[in-house]
């Protein structure tokens, strides 16, 4: 049975994916705290891996077959991609995430760990979306477009990926494998859902509307938790990680649902991973739909 760091442990994405891996490998779970984590024949490690000498980190490393690395800094305010000056504050903290990706992507060189698989987003090439598909100018963002994204916390997103080419190239005498998933909507989409109140994202009924903008965008972006754990557990177990690049072991695809909305290509994920999701948001969400959409007199996004 493999044995895998899954970084980040105690935050969403992971708790999204853990209970269903822990079936099939054995888990080392790290992160600043993680002992509210129940599940059985789990190792778990509390650790700052951003302050935490590189040494620590190798020898815990040493001994397992891939890293999933989910761990982020977070900002002390959720962000608000509609306040600028949120926006441009916000190098500091995204380039400490930088940082300490090349941290892990260091102590997995030293520790010969094969594979790392990181939650890069959806943002790492959000520019695509914001000024070509909303405005119609194209229907799908493919993987194989360069990274471009014109928010901080997509470039750190894109930092990871372009980070990792030279590990996987082989200059330093060695490739690394590296599978980076652009991660869509990961959460469950409600009426009443909202991350701040200074930044809403209700829909309906509570709300008179209000939000009703990003439900579309919601929708085309949704992975359910089956179909992100499918995608983390083919990133692990395929036999051999090519993509991109013609002879390193470098790939880059979209972790979204096979939704009817989606705006994002699945063509690599399918392809080199073997990628077969199972849902689709509009018919998961279907009631959803029918009650917050009124065709003559919203406008989204997305149409």
């Amino acid at each position: 049975m493999k044995k895998i760091i899954i970084t980040g442990s105690n935050g969403y994405v992971a708790s999204r994916i853990i209970s269903e891996l822990n079936k099939k490998y054995n888990l080392t779970l790290i992160d600043l705290d993680s002992n509210n984590i129940k599940l059985s024949n789990v190792t778990i490690v509390n650790l700052d891996l951003f302050n935490e000498k590189l040494e620590k980190i190798i020898s815990i490393f040493k001994g397992h077959d891939a890293i999933i690395h989910l761990a982020y800094k977070r900002p002390k305010e959720i962000r608000n991609a509609t306040n600028i000056e949120n926006e441009i504050n916000a190098f500091e903290i995204e380039n400490s995430n930088v940082i300490m990706a090349n941290k892990i992507y260091r102590a997995a060189y030293e520790a010969n760990i094969k594979r790392i698989i990181t939650a890069s987003s959806n943002h790492a090439a959000d520019w695509y979306e914001h000024y070509e598909v909303h405005n119609k100018k194209r229907d799908m963002i493919g993987s194989d477009l360069l990274p471009y994204s014109d928010n901080f916390y997509g470039w750190s997103k894109a930092s990871y990926e372009l980070l990792s080419i030279p590990y996987a190239s082989g200059k330093f005498g060695k490739k690394l494998e590296f599978i980076h998933v652009r991660i869509g909507y990961p959460r469950e989409i409600t009426e009443e859902l909202k991350f701040s109140s200074s930044f809403q994202n209700q829909f309906i009924k509570g709300n008179k509307g209000k939000g009703v903008i990003n439900l579309k965008r919601h929708l085309g972006a949704y992975i359910s938790s089956r179909d992100l754990t499918q995608l983390f557990d083919k990133a692990i177990s395929v036999s051999k990680v090519k993509g991109h690049i013609d002879n390193v072991p470098f790939l880059v695809v979209y972790g979204v649902s096979d939704n009817t909305r989606r705006f994002w290509s699945l063509d690599t994920a399918k392809e080199y991973l073997n990628y077969s999701p199972q849902d689709d948001s509009e018919v998961k969400f279907s009631e959803l739909i029918r009650n917050v959409i009124d065709k003559n007199s919203l406008k989204s996004k997305l149409g």
